[in-house]
C-alpha cells in the first residue's frame, strides 16, 4: 500500500505502510489518526519502510548515536575540567611570580631589600674610587725609571737547583720529625719514653722466644 502525505513544510514524501487488517474500517477516525502518527514517525526517522522492524532498527541506531554522543560529552567534560584545573594552577603560579617579582626587586614598595639600592650605590662609589686610585698608582709606576735587572738562563737554572736541594732537605727533616712523632718535647722525658719502649720491645722478644721454645718441646 502506498501513502502520500504533505508535511507542515509542504515536503512530499512516499513510504510503504504495513498491510491493514481487513476487519479495520478504512474510514475510522482512530485508524486515520494512527496512520497519520505512523506517517509522522516515518518522516521524522527518514525511512521508506513503515514496518515495525524498520523504524525499530532506526530508533535503535538513534539510541546508539545518542549514547555515543553522551560518552563524547562526558570525555569533553573531563577534558574541560582538566584544562580548568591547569588554568587555575597557572594563574596561581603567575600570581606567585608577580608577588616575588615585587618582593625581590630592590627599591619597590614591597621589596625585602628596601636599602639594597642604597647599598649598591655605595659599593659602586667605593669601586670607582678604588679604580681611580689604582689608575693613579699605575701612572706613577709608569713614570718611574724601570729597574734594570739582568738575569741569565744559567743563573735561573742554578737558582732552580738550589730550590730543589732545599726542598729535598726539608723533606728529609720532615721525615725525621715524623719518626719522633708522639714523643714529649722535653729531651729527658723523650729519652725515658724511648727506654720504656725498648724495654717493652725486649719483653715481647723474650715472650716470643718462650712461646717458640714451648712449641718446639711440644713437637719433640
Amino acid at each position: 500500500m502506498s501513502q502520500t502525505n504533505n508535511s507542515p513544510a509542504q515536503v512530499q514524501w512516499e513510504t510503504h505502510l504495513p498491510p491493514l487488517d481487513v476487519e479495520d474500517d478504512p474510514t475510522s477516525e482512530e485508524l486515520r489518526q494512527s496512520l497519520d502518527t505512523l506517517a509522522d514517525v516515518v518522516e521524522a526517522l527518514g525511512i521508506q519502510d513503515a514496518s515495525f522492524a524498520s523504524y525499530s532498527s532506526s530508533i535503535d541506531q538513534l539510541t546508539a548515536e545518542k549514547s555515543s554522543l553522551l560518552r563524547s560529552l562526558c570525555r569533553l567534560k573531563q577534558v574541560e575540567d582538566t584544562m580548568q584545573s591547569r588554568l587555575e594552577s597557572l594563574n596561581h603560579e603567575i600570581d606567585l611570580l608577580d608577588h616575588w617579582n615585587k618582593v625581590l626587586v630592590p627599591g619597590s614598595a614591597d621589596s625585602l631589600y628596601a636599602e639594597a639600592s642604597t647599598t649598591l650605590e655605595k659599593r659602586k662609589d667605593a669601586l670607582v674610587k678604588k679604580a681611580k686610585e689604582n689608575h693613579r698608582q699605575l701612572e706613577k709606576l709608569q713614570t718611574e725609571e724601570p729597574i734594570d735587572v739582568k738575569v741569565s738562563i744559567g743563573q735561573l737554572l742554578a737558582q732552580k737547583e738550589r730550590i730543589q736541594a732545599k726542598e729535598k732537605e726539608i723533606k728529609e727533616k720532615r721525615a725525621k720529625i715524623k719518626a719522633f712523632k708522639g714523643l714529649p718535647p722535653n729531651l729527658e722525658l723523650a729519652r725515658h719514653e724511648l727506654r720504656l719502649a725498648r724495654q717493652k720491645q725486649m719483653e715481647l722478644i723474650q715472650l716470643r722466644e718462650r712461646l717458640l721454645g714451648k712449641m718446639a718441646d711440644g713437637v719433640a
